[in-house]
């Protein structure tokens, strides 16, 4: 939200555009993309051109997948693991 002030800085936000979706997470836009279509994020709803998420499906879908362990999924995986030598 370049050049935004302090009046709307402070009106709590329940939609986002995609930039702002992506950065909530901590994410790049194409990454965030990458996980809508992925189906770990959900898709947002357009109106007139304007595609906006909404914050609550995004926290919920976040927690969906921490609480599963797919956050951790890729990362913990060792393709060694079970190995013997």
């Amino acid at each position: 939200m370049a050049g935004a002030g302090p009046r709307e800085l402070s009106i709590p936000r329940f939609a986002l555009r995609r930039q702002e979706a992506a950065a909530s997470l901590g994410i790049s836009a194409s990454l965030f993309d990458n996980w809508v279509d992925q189906g770990f994020m959900p898709k947002g709803t357009k109106i007139n051109g304007v595609v906006l998420w909404d914050t609550e499906q995004i926290r919920a879908a976040w927690q969906g997948l921490v609480e599963s362990g797919a956050a951790n999924s890729q990362d913990d995986n060792n393709p060694f693991d079970g190995v013997i030598a």
